[in-house]
């Protein structure tokens, strides 16, 4: 029987294998993730800053996996295209027929000299609990050191993780302030911001609404200020630095470090793919493997940029990959991928967020309040129920 490898547990891996199971390929499903649960990108702000407890934005992959599926729980090393086959650390190679390539993301530092090993990234479950458990720690220690800088928290990067983990981060404020003892307005929150603003592509009205909300919770915004180096408790932008002893990277991720290894076309680790999801066979014949989620590059039609990682981008290209991987198996042809994005929604804290909604004309509607988190808690449903 022929084997279907998924890679990556994340929206569009687990996506894939659900719709692999609704349409029923004569083939065995093998799903490898390194870890064995899954978790809400989406939430990892809530975890850091200590408002949500883990086990709220994760489950174990063996307890909820359909049994038809087969769960490797490993590392992916190196993927062999010429022999089909996929390196594993544990497991060595494991071979397949056709492969969905979902392994998700890493941080990108943009080789800034520093930035590995002295700052907190937010990419995985892992990362929030390392944050949220240093943020207590240096929040201890102030009350015997009394180093201003263990009550400065500086944020790299201006996009929408950045702003999310900044908003969470000033509402749990005061519940850090009361747990520790300590003054809510000893504490500054800056942003190192590489453009003018924040979220500078984002939509002018919506961006001015983020920066009076968290401008009024005494967040500074430096604009402008590209961080060139890290130090440990330094960070460096421009011919100034700024010490703090939490140093927060949200400045953007790249794909997996699996994509060079392999040899894929690719830019910051990102594969460059076909307008149907599909990387052509090294002899140009019938592809075997289609790349989706954050290690994929596919760009806007209309704008030529590179669509940026989602949920809902992954949770499309899940479908659209598998739907071309069945046909291919049944000897049909292939489809373009099209994405028909519902809008971008950015949470400000537990009670408030920001909306920019589009319509099938392509009109669009702003909102912002705590509507907003209504909508922001249906999404997180969908996501759920897109992947269980």
């Amino acid at each position: 029987m022929r084997r279907i490898m998924v890679l990556g547990a994340g929206y569009a891996g687990l996506h894939a294998v659900k719709q692999l199971l609704a349409l029923q390929p004569n083939a065995e499903i093998v799903l490898v993730n390194k870890d064995v649960y899954h978790y809400d990108t989406a939430r990892l702000h809530e975890v850091a800053v200590g408002r949500t407890d883990p086990s709220e934005i994760s489950f174990n992959l063996r307890e909820t996996i359909d049994p038809r599926v087969g769960l490797i729980v490993d590392e992916v090393m190196r993927i062999d295209h010429d022999i089909r086959a996929v390196e594993l650390r544990n497991n060595g190679l494991v071979f397949y027929d056709y492969l969905i390539n979902a392994l998700g993301g890493a941080p990108s530092t943009y080789e800034v000299p520093g930035a590995t090993g002295n700052v907190l990234p937010l990419i995985t479950l892992n990362d929030a609990m390392i944050a949220h458990s240093h943020i207590e720690r240096v929040l201890t220690d102030y009350r015997i050191s009394r180093n201003p800088y263990d009550l400065r928290i500086a944020v790299c990067g201006d996009g929408f993780s950045a702003v999310a983990f900044i908003a969470a981060l000033v509402h749990q404020l005061p519940d850090l302030a009361k747990k520790f003892g300590i003054p809510a307005d000893k504490f500054e929150v800056h942003c190192f911001a590489s453009n003018p603003k924040p979220l500078y592509r984002f939509d002018p009205k919506l961006t001015e609404w983020i920066l009076e909300d968290l401008q009024n919770s005494n967040v500074i915004f430096h604009g402008s200020s590209r961080v060139t180096k890290v130090e440990p408790g330094t960070v460096f932008a421009g011919n100034q630095s700024f010490h703090a002893n939490t140093i927060v990277w949200a400045a953007g991720i790249r794909g997996s470090g699996v994509v060079p290894i392999s040899g894929y076309a690719q830019k910051f680790n990102r594969v460059i793919v076909r307008d149907d999801l599909s990387v052509v066979e090294a002899d140009g014949g019938w592809p075997r493997e289609f790349v989706i989620g954050d290690v994929s590059a596919v760009p806007n039609p209309e704008t030529g940029r590179v669509y940026p990682a989602s949920a809902q981008l992954a949770i499309q290209q899940a479908d659209c990959a598998v739907s071309n991987l069945v046909s291919l198996l049944n000897g049909g042809r292939t489809y373009r991928f099209v994405f028909k994005p519902y809008g971008t929604i950015l949470p400000l804290g537990p009670h408030s967020g920001v909306a920019q909604l589009e319509d099938s004309k392509g009109n669009y509607t702003r909102l912002k309040g705590a509507k907003v988190r209504l909508l922001i808690n249906r999404m997180n449903k969908y996501f759920r129920d897109s992947i269980v």
